[in-house]
């Protein structure tokens, strides 16, 4: 078990499976539903990269494609991922997050952790961090990266909405990027593919969310995260 405060997902259209692997547990998505397979969680570094166990349910190995990229607070690197879930064989895109600073809930409302993945060369990488008693969007600390071309680059104006469902979980969304030397933004769309909330012992609920992208023509897999602290948000 690593020391360090790693956080890993995948997302496999393939086999419509996504999940994460943390030392706290793991959470699958299989074709939306979610779950959390039981069994000792062993999350270590391997290489370059990290090799995530979960006892009778999961073995993978995540191989960083890009550098890391400074989210907030976090690194965020785009991975190669190849192992198994359960009996199906996994060669797909994922994400490796190390928590550099962790947040300060006394200052924030909610935290929204976005990636989006297209291919090994296209991501889109997002923090969105409410601070306590903000109005509205324009209050917001948004930082974003996307990639392209397997060039990342720091986004200059970060927009997000979302729309949630009667539970207060995330349905879909939509962001607007504005890059440097750029008239217009550039635009993505998602919808969850299937979602969960997590109570955590410190009173936070976060609200987790396989998400399916769209962004200039293409379709790519992610997910959204939404830690709330106290009342949620508005969109």
């Amino acid at each position: 078990m690593t020391g360090r405060a790693i956080a890993l997902a995948f997302f496999d259209p393939r086999h419509e499976l996504q999940g994460t692997v943390r030392a706290g547990g793991a959470l699958l998505f299989e074709q939306g539903r979610a779950s959390s397979p039981p069994g000792e969680v062993d999350v270590h570094p391997a290489g370059e990269g990290y090799r995530a166990i979960v006892d009778g349910s999961l073995e993978l190995s995540f191989s960083p494609l890009s550098p890391p990229l400074e989210l907030g607070g976090s690194r965020t690197q785009v991975c190669g991922v190849a192992g198994r879930v359960k009996d199906a064989t996994l060669d797909c895109l994922g994400t490796l997050v190390e928590t550099t600073a962790a947040p300060v809930w006394a200052e924030l409302d909610a935290l929204r952790s976005l990636s989006g993945l297209w291919d090994a060369d296209t991501a889109l990488l997002a923090s969105v961090r409410r601070p306590r008693g903000a109005r509205g969007h324009g209050e917001e600390l948004a930082t974003a990266w996307l990639v392209h071309d397997g060039v990342p680059v720091l986004v200059e104006e970060t927009r997000l909405s979302t729309v949630y469902d009667a539970s207060g979980r995330q349905r879909s969304a939509g962001l607007e990027l504005w890059l440097p030397e750029e008239d217009l933004p550039r635009r993505a769309s998602g919808r969850a593919l299937g979602g969960t909330s997590l109570e955590l012992e410190s009173g936070l609920v976060v609200n987790v969310a396989a998400f399916e992208w769209r962004m200039d023509g293409r379709e790519g897999q992610g997910l959204y995260e939404l830690t709330l602290h106290d009342e949620p948000a508005a969109a």
